[in-house]
């Protein structure tokens, strides 16, 4: 259909009790099911339609903005609205079977334990222990961002984010990696937070997207709310399956891969610098962006490789936070990522929910600027490393087996190389553990597929001291050598 036959059947009435946004949604959305507007047919811009219909170019957004959230209207930016393929549209969620419902109800039980049983040993938590964040520093950092002046404290602040914070951080970025503008680092609410805004900027339902096998569980139920199809890349002790990463990459044309390079969730590997190199190289030929969770970097060696570093900031898009050493509950994060798709993700950000919190931000800024931030990272992961090697000589005494052996982070991923069975598996050895106080994060959680040949779980090495979860690893062993 042509854009003048469409303005001349696309008619209004002022009728009490139905707005015009309803009456532009529900004409628009039933010529497309009819088959009248066909998948890629632009439309009228809002300023065209409003004085066609006579009516104000508010009510045409707000109607145009309903079409796209239900996935009738495509919005591009630069070029208008456009009609999108009902082909790659998310197709309406089925009634799961009870035995669905179960396991995926299962598979979400140890996040809401963390959550809610306190008396819970959290030893599948993806964060430290309280008492090993420095309260001082955090309480001195509260203390002079309270100072902040007033209009700031009830202002919004900056869509980027708080200035002083993303100029400390493009200095470090720059010193580290490439040559990194202010302009060009957008804070969020966290890595998690910014996982969605990158998602919802460069992604529409129908891309290719490849991610991690293991990895981190969050990303993988965010990108599928967006409709788009997963493609599961292994991971293990050696990095990254570069054979399957090429064959998918030209089998495929994704649009994007999601990964980490340091100290990955849930092993905590971290890639060797020729596989590192490789990704940039596969990215650069199959024309993909990189999408770089870089949560762990502050715990990582200053050697170990960056994505952000060998691309230069031109298809990579890197995301990092500082829950996991300076405190979960400021919630900041930071998206660094190529200048041309600052725009979009900075609309997508004011979109999704305006401005980021300056107070948490200049709490942030408080804290990298004090001098002694840096002794107390090098101390975290000296004891961190100190729980590791005593959790990995554990597991080697009582028979179980790491994924990969790491050398830094919180993580060790592990369990028994034994068959699933109706009597041994994560579901049931979770609630076992959770009867004996002890919240679990099974392999469920971080793989894109059901694990079918072992048992394992992810297990934070800071939690992993405590005899009663000893004790309670010793006992599953002795049922494990008899499955």
């Amino acid at each position: 259909m042509r854009e003048s036959t469409l303005l001349e059947e696309l008619r209004v009435e002022r009728q009490r009790g139905i707005s015009l946004v309803d009456q532009i949604v529900a004409k628009l959305d039933e010529m497309v099911e009819s088959g009248r507007l066909r998948a890629g047919t632009k439309t009228p811009s809002v300023r065209e339609l409003a004085k066609a219909l006579g009516v104000s170019t508010f009510t045409v957004a707000e109607a145009y903005d309903e079409l796209v959230s239900k996935r009738v209207l495509n919005s591009r930016p630069g070029s208008g609205y456009f009609i999108t393929s009902r082909t790659t549209q998310v197709p309406p969620p089925r009634e799961a079977s009870p035995k669905e419902a179960e396991d995926a109800d299962s598979s979400w039980l140890p996040v809401l334990v963390w959550n809610q049983a306190p008396n819970l040993l959290p030893v599948g938590s993806g964060v430290l222990p309280p008492e090993w964040y420095s309260e001082s520093m955090i309480l001195q950092a509260v203390r002079q961002a309270i100072k902040m002046p007033a209009e700031s404290l009830v202002g919004y602040g900056h869509p980027l984010g708080f200035q002083r914070l993303r100029q400390l951080l493009a200095r470090g970025f720059t010193e580290r990696f490439c040559n990194v503008s202010p302009e060009q680092i957008i804070l969020t609410n966290g890595v998690s937070h910014g996982l969605d805004l990158v998602a919802r900027s460069i992604l529409k339902p129908g891309d290719t997207v490849l991610v991690e096998d293991p990895g981190y569980f969050n990303l993988r139920h965010l990108l599928r709310n967006y409709g788009v199809h997963l493609l599961a890349v292994p991971r293990g002790q050696d990095g990254l399956d570069l054979d399957k990463l090429a064959a998918l990459a030209a089998n495929h044309r994704p649009k994007a891969i999601f990964l980490s390079s340091v100290l990955q969730n849930p092993l905590s590997t971290t890639l060797p610098a020729a596989q590192a190199y490789r990704v940039v190289a596969l990215a650069e030929q199959h024309d993909f962006l990189i999408i770089e969770d870089d949560a762990f970097r502050d715990l990582a060696s200053p050697s170990d490789p960056s994505l952000t570093s060998l691309d230069g900031l031109n298809r990579v898009i890197c995301l990092g936070g500082f829950s996991k050493t300076i405190a979960p509950s400021l919630r900041a994060g930071f998206i660094l990522c190529p200048a041309r798709l600052v725009p979009d993700i900075v609309s997508v950000k004011m979109t999704c929910g305006l401005t980021t919190s300056e107070f948490n931000e200049r709490c942030v800024l408080e804290v990298l600027s004090d001098p002694g931030h840096r002794r107390y990272i090098d101390r975290l992961r000296m004891r961190l490393a100190n729980e590791r090697e005593q959790f990995l000589s554990l597991l080697a005494e009582i028979g179980i087996a790491p994924l990969a052996t790491p050398k830094g982070g919180l993580f060790v991923s592990a369990g028994w190389d034994v068959e699933p069975s109706a009597q041994f598996n994560t579901g049931q050895i979770t609630k076992e553990a959770h009867t004996a106080g002890i919240a679990l994060a099974g392999g469920e959680l971080f793989s894109l597929e059901r694990p079918t040949r072992s048992v394992w779980f992810r297990f934070n090495v800071a939690y992993c001291g405590s005899p009663e979860l000893q004790k309670f690893l010793r006992a599953v062993s002795r049922r494990a050598q008899h499955s």
